[in-house]
């Protein structure tokens, strides 16, 4: 299964949230030697479809970026 069928077939929402009108977008990024960045990102948009196209996008580029491979999961946290 490719990394964009793994976005549209988890929780659409994953990864997003709203912070006053605007759609923000977090994730984790592990680095060469053991470092590892949050990453924090405005998507500019109050429309959620909007959001998710930008986040999934943003999600398919951001390793090429800077080497880094991103941390993400795709199913419900266990309860605990």
């Amino acid at each position: 299964m490719s990394r964009k069928q793994d976005f549209d077939t988890a929780h659409p929402d994953h990864h997003l949230w709203r912070n006053g009108r605007l759609w923000w977008v977090a994730f984790t990024v592990h680095l060469p030697g053991w470092r590892k960045e949050r990453v924090r990102r405005s998507l500019g948009t109050d429309s959620l479809e909007e959001a998710r196209r930008r986040r999934d996008d943003l999600l398919l580029r951001y390793p090429s970026m800077d080497g880094g491979t991103l941390s993400l999961r795709f199913s419900e946290r266990r309860a605990g």
